[in-house]
């Protein structure tokens, strides 16, 4: 069962490019030193997001200096090893960061898709749980969409379909939720709710604020086949042949 598609982004908080040249320039004044750890931290994470690593590593390291207790320089610096394929190493620094400040909700989100990157999924859920129930965490949609993810590959199905119920209690046209969730009750043979979120994600695709992958499109053949709708099947039987002929899903209609 591998129809959901791996939909994740790591580290929300990274800095625009455009950032970092005005982040260093506050540096080179006099500030406290709340401020410049703040400032260092931001700024390594700018030079992670650009693959500047070295750069990376002088800033995140001066934070530590400055505050090694600082959750968010622990984090950053988890990151950093994390990108520079170190796993062993960068997992010290998330538990470290998580440890000095265990709301650190961005803390606990990182460190739960590192686990979900490394397999392990029930501690992983665990990690982005807790940042998906911290309201006022900017980032929290995000959670709770990997937090659904992370569910469906520990094999815990009806975990994930609540987490993506939830969601789209908030956020109704989340086009990834909506084709995961759709998927999760058409395996589930819960065929009329699964119907039901796909039409709304089809909704989305015909306002252009979307568009099909060949997973959505095999799942609305499926769709179709079991409400013998021959028509729309053979529609979006065409559309998956036009766009994705090399598709594992155009492989398995195939053979449907």
């Amino acid at each position: 069962m591998k129809s959901l598609p791996l939909i994740a982004l790591l580290c929300s908080s990274f800095l625009l490019s455009a950032c970092v040249t005005t982040v260093e320039s506050r540096l080179t004044r006099k500030a406290d030193p709340e401020k410049a750890v703040d400032n260092y931290t931001q700024l390594g994470l700018g030079y992670i997001q650009q693959g500047r690593f070295d750069r990376a590593r002088a800033r995140i390291n001066r934070a530590l200096e400055i505050n090694p207790k600082y959750a968010p320089a622990n984090n950053a610096m988890a990151l950093l090893l994390q990108s520079e394929r170190e796993p062993e190493l960068a997992e010290e620094y998330f538990l470290k960061s998580i440890d000095l400040d265990s709301d650190f909700s961005q803390g606990q989100y990182n460190y739960g898709m590192f686990l979900m990157r490394n397999d392990r999924f029930d501690k992983a859920c665990y990690h982005l749980n807790n940042a998906a129930q911290d309201v006022e965490y900017q980032q929290r949609g995000k959670a709770f969409q990997n937090l659904g993810l992370c569910y469906y590959r520990a094999g815990k199905i009806d975990l994930a379909i609540t987490t993506y119920e939830r969601m789209l209690k908030v956020q109704r046209f989340n086009a990834p939720v909506l084709v995961n969730l759709s998927t999760l009750l058409y395996e589930k043979e819960r065929f009329d709710d699964a119907q039901q979120y796909f039409n709304r994600f089809t909704r989305l695709v015909n306002r252009q604020k979307s568009q099909h992958s060949a997973n959505s499109l095999w799942l609305g053949i499926r769709l179709a086949r079991v409400n013998k709708n021959s028509s729309e099947e053979e529609r979006l039987a065409q559309a998956l042949q036009a766009n994705f002929p090399d598709s594992e899903e155009y492989k398995r209609f195939q053979s449907f």
